[in-house]
């Protein structure tokens, strides 16, 4: 592995290593009114001494980035930290934060299903563990992953809301970048552009 790894937490898989990349930066996204804390809300959210025994043992495998900035969730993603990771997936995400070289402890990933686990209300462990991790900006990705957890119909591909006071970013299913450069190419321009405009100031 090289030297200058820099592992983002949650994610399973090999420690993504420090690149150099040549992408252009995407146009920057217009900006929007940022939420106060007191308009931050996590719907139906749980205590954690109250979540079911798979989720604790999730939240408890490894240890969680202080303050994440970002919390990224997608379908199949309780199964790739769950032991049973689908290689394409992995792949994709894995070369994403390799080529992004954003700081350790930047990202994070929490699922809004998890394999064998009884459902607790609609996405509310989901939510329990946005409210946990308070990242200031939500990446889901595909529409399938919007409509689990109840997001507006408005939120297409590379589309951002408010919603309940963060920032809530829609894009491509983690299986379609696999297979198409261009739009990979996209969403780390992308991606970059976002983490420049919010975060490095």
């Amino acid at each position: 592995m090289p030297r200058n790894a820099a592992p983002q937490n949650g994610f399973p898989g090999r420690r993504p290593a420090v690149a150099e990349t040549d992408i252009a930066p995407a146009a920057a996204p217009k900006p929007r009114p940022v939420a106060s804390q007191s308009l931050l809300a996590a719907p139906g959210a749980i205590p954690v001494e109250q979540w079911p025994t798979p989720w604790l043992a999730l939240k408890n495998r490894r240890p969680l980035p202080a303050r994440p900035q970002v919390l990224w969730t997608y379908a199949g993603l309780g199964e790739d930290l769950s032991g049973r990771p689908d290689e394409d997936r992995r792949r994709v995400i894995v070369r994403m934060l390799t080529e992004l070289r954003h700081p350790a402890g930047t990202h994070v990933f929490w699922p809004f299903s998890l394999p064998g686990a009884e459902p607790m209300g609609e996405s509310s462990l989901f939510w329990s563990g946005v409210k946990l991790l308070d990242p200031r900006v939500l990446l889901l990705f595909g529409s399938d992953t919007r409509d689990a957890l109840g997001m507006p119909k408005t939120l297409l591909p590379f589309c951002q809301e408010r919603v309940y006071g963060r920032l809530v970013v829609q894009l491509p299913r983690p299986q379609a970048l696999a297979v198409d450069e261009a739009a990979f190419q996209r969403v780390l321009a992308f991606l970059a552009s976002l983490h420049r405009f919010y975060f490095a100031r």
